[in-house]
């Protein structure tokens, strides 16, 4: 079996991102970057890669400026075969060498490699839970990741929506979140007295001013018990982390926006994090993450995939949550792109808070071409 092409797809789905009113279901992400591997064999993989598309298409498609060390991913992969995953994911990150290794090149590599993994499965007739060392569990809790609303009343009003739709954990982040002390409690206190005591509640976006405000406003939601608090400072910044990390009850989050095994284990060991979030499409795919799981494991930190696209990083995300020793939740983007759930054939299903581990070979999904040309604008 030989690769014959790779491609970064780039889909719109016509609606902007956020919510009209700030008291509905935002739209989510309008330009997907999709990508897509093919064989001789006729055997394809895919991917979604939560970065800008355009950069994206651009790594994935770029004449070579230095061939082998600044050149594009497809020139590295075609021919190849796909079973290499190892060396495959080194000759990729090689021909990024002097125009990325980090960034974006890391989230073009992290596609590719998704896809490899789903055509690797698919030809095995295997899912990739077992690709990767086996399945620990049938199922995963997933939570509600969404914004937050700009009012108490509407986050009332959002946080009982979802308990109907039989969630029992959720993320509100971002919106109005970090610039009021004083707004902040009022919004988690909506969602707190809405919930009960028996749903988890999840917090998540950067808290404005300096480092006693960060802290101020973190020691004032405590008391309202998140499950967690999500990148209240930069990622960039491990120090402050690892200081707020020191001085607060409440676990601490972070790692969506990192892109080398590098920097997780930094965001471990001087952040001090209770909780890696590696973005599969951004960390570098099934090959990193599997790195990224055994550091979380050597420094005791959980490990809770971001998935923040459409179904197709969803089910990535439960085939490595099947995997792992522990695992906590799935994050499941409830917005309201059409592309979110329309992507796949079979739609991810929620079922009483939780999200079945596809069973089928590679991602054990199927795209549905009819959205990928409907919604396709390069």
């Amino acid at each position: 079996m030989r690769i014959t092409d790779a491609e970064a797809i780039i889909l719109d789905s016509g609606t902007d991102y956020g919510a009209p009113d700030q008291a509905g279901e935002a739209h989510g992400p309008r330009y997907t970057a999709l990508i897509r591997v093919d064989t001789d064999a006729g055997v394809s993989g895919f991917a979604d890669v939560d970065s800008n598309p355009w950069i994206v298409k651009a790594v994935v498609d770029s004449p070579a400026y230095i061939p082998g060390f600044s050149a594009s991913l497809k020139d590295a992969v075609l021919g190849e075969d796909p079973f290499n995953l190892e060396y495959l994911w080194d000759k990729m990150y090689q021909h990024s060498w002097y125009h990325g290794r980090r960034g974006v090149a890391l989230h073009a590599i992290s596609g590719i490699d998704i896809a490899l993994w789903d055509i690797v499965g698919k030809a095995l007739g295997r899912p990739i839970f077992e690709l990767l060392g086996g399945k620990r569990r049938e199922k995963i809790e997933a939570y509600a990741s969404t914004l937050f609303r700009a009012k108490p009343d509407h986050m009332h009003e959002a946080v009982r929506s979802y308990l109907e739709q039989g969630f029992r954990a959720i993320k509100f982040g971002w919106g109005s979140f970090g610039q009021d002390r004083s707004h902040d409690v009022r919004l988690l206190a909506a969602a707190r007295d809405a919930a009960g005591d028996d749903v988890e509640l999840m917090v998540d976006g950067h808290i404005r001013g300096n480092f006693k405000r960060v802290l101020r406003t973190v020691r004032a939601i405590e008391a309202l018990r998140p499950r967690w608090v999500e990148e209240p400072i930069s990622a960039d910044e491990v120090g402050a982390i690892g200081r707020l990390s020191d001085l607060v009850e409440t676990d601490i989050a972070s790692g969506e926006q990192l892109s080398s095994i590098e920097e997780f284990e930094e965001l471990m060991t001087k952040g001090r994090v209770d909780i890696v979030q590696p973005d599969l499409s951004r960390c570098g795919g099934f090959t990193a993450v599997r790195r990224i799981a055994t550091l979380a494991r050597q420094y005791r930190v959980e490990v809770v995939p971001h998935a923040w696209v459409s179904d197709i990083l969803t089910a990535a995300s439960l085939h490595v949550n099947a995997w792992l020793p522990s695992s906590l939740f799935v994050e499941f983007n409830v917005t309201r792109s059409p592309i979110v759930r329309s992507i796949l054939r079979e739609p991810l299903q929620l079922v009483d808070g939780y999200l079945r581990v596809p069973e089928g070979p590679g991602l054990g999904i199927e795209i549905e071409e009819s959205v990928v040309s409907d919604h396709r604008i390069a």
